[in-house]
């Protein structure tokens, strides 16, 4: 009898590695972009409600866009080693959490000391 040869069968992930394409980045900016426009004018309620609820939303597009830079099957546990987990995170005020996870926005005082499970004002 022939031994049949052993093959092992990898996937790669995608042709273009996801930091390396400017096309694929700038679509991707493009698509959040439209997508963080119509969640914001879509936020009832005051001025101060509408920042905290804009400042969630780019801190929770921020963790899957960073998340999705990671294998599949692997991003929870590579988000924890390098952030810590998204339970901690979230413990965090709001101003802490976008140093941490290096997002340019600016808030007031009384927003910045909020956590990001506190309710709306």
């Amino acid at each position: 009898m022939q031994e049949k040869p052993k093959v092992s069968v990898q996937s790669s992930g995608p042709i273009v590695g996801l930091g390396k394409s400017k096309r694929l980045t700038a679509m991707r900016q493009s698509i959040e972009l439209r997508e963080n426009k119509q969640v914001a004018h879509g936020i009832p309620g005051n001025k101060k409600a509408r920042q905290i609820q804009e400042v969630r939303i780019a801190i929770e597009t921020e963790i899957a866009r960073i998340k999705a830079t990671y294998p599949q099957g692997r991003q929870n546990k590579l988000f924890a080693l390098r952030y810590g987990t998204e339970q901690k995170i979230k413990q965090m005020s709001l101003q802490e959490m976008l140093t941490l996870l290096n997002i340019k926005h600016v808030l007031a005082k009384e927003i910045a000391q909020l956590k990001f499970q506190d309710k709306l004002i």
